[in-house]
């Protein structure tokens, strides 16, 4: 009899930074074998691609924004979010350099995470449990499952 793989958990992430985005899919490329991560260059990519998503197909279980964008920051893309249909209980941490308590503040009002980047490349690996604590409880326990 053959064993069929758990689906895959949809995480999608924007940002402009080149780096970062290399430093966050390699830490959740090492971290986690049942995530597809998808990344974005700005929030107008992301809403396009959450808003051709197939019905039937489950919803992403997590969203990480960057706040400085072009085009459409991270801020502009959450407010957006939440009023998608499907969207306003799906996860969002909203992943910035600031550290200003105004941008904390935002994310709560909106029901997000707020993470400060870390400064040096060896930290990301130790937020990735940060990041994915912003899930559901159920996720949460289907991703550490596929922990590496």
């Amino acid at each position: 009899m053959t064993q069929s793989l758990p689906p895959k958990s949809l995480v999608l992430y924007a940002d402009d930074d080149k780096d970062d985005i290399e430093l966050i899919t390699e830490a959740f490329d090492k971290h986690f074998r049942n995530v597809e991560l998808i990344t974005f260059e700005n929030g107008m990519e992301l809403l396009h691609y959450v808003q051709i998503l197939d019905p039937f197909q489950p919803a992403p279980c997590l969203i990480i924004l960057d706040i400085n964008m072009p085009g459409m920051d991270g801020k502009q893309t959450l407010k957006k979010l939440r009023n998608l249909e499907g969207f306003a209980e799906v996860p969002v941490v909203l992943f910035s350099t600031s550290t200003l308590p105004s941008d904390a503040a935002f994310a709560r009002s909106f029901d997000a995470g707020f993470i400060t980047k870390p400064l040096l490349s060896d930290q990301v690996h130790m937020i990735i449990d940060q990041i994915v604590e912003n899930c559901t409880d159920e996720v949460k326990r289907l991703i550490r499952k596929g922990k590496n």
